[in-house]
């Protein structure tokens, strides 16, 4: 049985019975805890080690889940194993049941910049996993963890990791999903969304790459999929707000005012949190209707100008 787009289990973690038998033939049987990745995944953590290839059937007490799965990889992190599972197409099936998956930014997961050498990368890892590990009493939280451990497993391995880079810069160069909402061009909530979306990507620039924290006007267009004539107002208006500032290099940056702004309304306006899960990806995709990005919330309140601007500080 495969989970839809809409399966409430997508991306969240669930607790599972595994059950394979070793090569010398013992059979096991145990409940662990999952995380459902994507609608043909699922990520594990438990104790003992499953080879690459070993079959096991995996099940859920309610029996919304009930299928064999093939085990992708296998990597040892401290005393547990973190194993990847593929839930295998059904035999009788002769449509594709697999729904592709928006890949997700490992840069983003582990909060480094692309430019991130291999030590830096090495010791972000060893830190998070160590607190978010589900041995830990603590803050152990297995979807972090197994978010953080696939991503290092890419990124530290130079082949790998020039392989996803190569696809994230093709990736990155495609226009957003969200931005592809009639809300972003009819109407004036058309603006104050447009004013969001840029407030937010310069957010997420800034936090990620703070020595290159500018994206320019012609990759606001990319991204945003809007002409600069769309975007002329918006960036006047933030600017005069002092929420961003442009360079010396023309490119836009967030100011601190910004970086508040975006942070106090990130949790009631529904387009920013858009934004911050993966505007990427479609609505559809993320099993959740158009209302759900879009629903009213209140209303957001522009800081005044201070006292040290003025009307010729604007260009």
């Amino acid at each position: 049985m495969y989970a839809t787009a809409a399966d409430p289990d997508l991306h969240s973690s669930c607790v599972y019975t595994v059950s394979w038998q070793a090569a010398d033939g013992q059979k096991f049987s145990i409940q662990v805890l999952g995380l459902r990745l994507s609608e043909s995944e699922l990520g594990i953590s438990l104790r003992q080690e499953i080879p690459a290839g070993t079959v096991v059937h995996v099940g859920t007490a309610d029996g919304s889940l009930d299928h064999d799965c093939v085990v992708r990889q296998c990597r040892r992190s401290g005393a547990s194993y973190v194993i990847d599972l593929r839930l295998e197409a059904p035999e009788s099936s002769a449509v594709p049941v697999e729904t592709a998956e928006p890949e997700q930014d490992h840069y983003e997961i582990l909060q480094i910049c692309e430019t991130a050498d291999g030590e830096s990368i090495h010791r972000v890892f060893r830190l998070m996993a160590a607190r978010f590990h589900p041995d830990n009493p603590e803050t152990g939280d297995l979807e972090k963890f197994v978010r953080l451990t696939r991503a290092y497993e890419v990124l530290s391995r130079p082949a790998q990791r020039a392989e996803y880079d190569e696809a994230r810069r093709a990736r990155k160069n495609a226009p957003m999903k969200i931005f592809e909402l009639r809300d972003f061009v009819v109407g004036v909530e058309a603006e104050e969304n447009r004013r969001l979306g840029i407030l937010t990507l310069l957010y997420n620039q800034r936090r990620t790459d703070p020595d290159h924290p500018g994206i320019s006007l012609l990759d606001l267009e990319r991204v945003m999929a809007l002409p600069r004539e769309y975007l002329n107002f918006s960036t006047w208006y933030l600017r005069s707000k002092q929420l961003v500032v442009m360079g010396d290099n023309c490119d836009y940056a967030l100011t601190a005012a910004g970086a508040d702004f975006v942070e106090q309304n990130a949790g009631r306006s529904e387009i920013l949190s858009g934004l911050f899960l993966d505007g990427r990806t479609s609505i559809a995709e993320r099993g959740a209707s158009r209302e759900k990005w879009l629903r009213p919330s209140p209303p957001k309140v522009l800081p005044p100008p201070s006292d040290a601007w003025a009307p010729s500080a604007v260009v």
